[in-house]
């Protein structure tokens, strides 16, 4: 049913009849004033006019029983992103407006889709639209480069799900209604997020879930979310298989970096870090994996130095230790770094238990680490330390 036969069910309303003639009009205007959105970044005033269209779609789609626009508003919205990216990308300014302007109305576009109440199933209501807008969201953000503007968009899409859930109990997740493209995009731009705030094991399931229902036939996107699990993985000491670097064409970015990594190379970790750092800066990748493969490496070689030391809590309550001056040796060895010296490790040592990586107490007079008891010897699962 197209908008105009639409219009006449509201021959008793003017208020509702106004907003979607209002509709029309600025569509059909833009129409005769400018080309499609897609063609349009170069002409003066489509960005506003642009607006207007998706501005009268937001006041429509606010009316009662108008779950019929969400595939227009989906598109509308789509246009809206596109074109405020092309156009701020062409400009020589750089000031990103339109983008932003773009980012906050995609923001309440999603909120608006996730505040329907309705209790009929998902499908059957706004909240049809909400994956959709946030993932538009999402890109404008990233565009932005401004990742934190993201959490308003999640609470909206959360709120949304669970209403799915409530209504209909053949859905798990509240996400099997939404197409798998949305879905896949979505667990992307969750995985990039989470993996930004160092959430780690979050930003791994994330991550997988896309790549796992993202199509063979979509390789480019495949690759692109590969980028970030590997790295991902990487910090949790998992590591890719050869096969499917060379695939996806990783191999220079990632093999060695991993082979280096899975054999304590320090040094030669962090010189394939610095070889790829353009790469991986492009991609929001560098700083994270220099921090959290940096602590990895440090709790790998300490966890390798007590494996060398016999395990006596069978015949023993005390709990096991590791003297610092047996660290030095290996410690220059594996960063190449004859410099490094006891009070450097007593640093390190710290650190990893500030960071949860190592469960210990310094002893600092006897130059001493002392390990929790248990199976683990004081040093937990990486997967776990990063469960958040």
């Amino acid at each position: 049913m197209h908008v105009c036969e639409k219009v006449s069910l509201f021959p008793h309303n003017n208020s509702q009849a106004k907003r979607f003639k209002t509709l029309l009009q600025d569509y059909l205007l833009y129409v005769q004033q400018y080309p499609w959105p897609a063609n349009a970044y170069q002409f003066t005033g489509t960005y506003d006019a642009w607006v207007k269209v998706y501005s009268a779609m937001i006041a429509c789609f606010t009316l009662p029983d108008t779950v019929w626009l969400v595939r227009a508003l989906k598109y509308v919205a789509m246009q809206l992103v596109l074109l405020a990216i092309r156009i701020d990308n062409e400009n020589t300014q750089k000031t990103f407006s339109k983008t932003i302007d773009a980012a906050g109305r995609l923001s309440k576009g999603a909120g608006l889709a996730a505040n329907d109440r309705s209790p009929s199933p998902g499908v059957q209501t706004k909240r049809a639209a909400v994956l959709k807008l946030a993932n538009l969201s999402f890109r404008a953000y990233f565009q932005l480069k401004n990742t934190r503007l993201c959490e308003t968009v999640l609470g909206s899409v959360h709120n949304a799900l669970l209403m799915n859930r409530r209504n209909d109990e053949s859905t798990m997740s509240g996400e099997e209604l939404y197409p798998v493209s949305e879905r896949v995009t979505y667990h992307f731009y969750v995985g990039q997020i989470r993996l930004f705030q160092h959430r780690i094991q979050a930003a791994s399931q994330h991550l997988r879930w896309a790549f796992d229902n993202c199509t063979n036939a979509h390789a480019h996107n495949k690759r692109k979310i590969l980028i970030s699990l590997i790295a991902a993985h990487l910090i949790l000491g998992r590591y890719p298989k050869l096969p499917l670097l060379r695939d996806y064409d990783l191999v220079q970015q990632y093999a060695e970096l991993a082979r280096q990594h899975r054999l304590g190379h320090a040094a030669r970790v962090m010189a394939e870090l610095e070889r790829n750092r353009d790469w991986l800066r492009a991609r929001g990748l560098y700083m994270i994996l220099r921090e959290k493969l940096a602590l990895g490496l440090w709790r790998n070689l300490f966890q390798r130095c007590m494996r060398l030391i016999p395990d006596t809590s069978g015949t023993s309550n005390a709990p096991p230790t590791l003297p610092l001056r047996k660290l030095v040796r290996p410690a220059r060895l594996a960063w190449n770094d004859n410099t490094l010296s006891l009070e450097d490790l007593e640093c390190m040592a710290a650190n990893l238990v500030d960071q949860g990586l190592m469960k210990a107490y310094i002893l600092h007079s006897k130059e001493m680490i002392v390990l929790q008891r248990g199976p683990h010897r004081g040093f937990p699962p990486v997967k776990d330390v990063y469960h958040g």
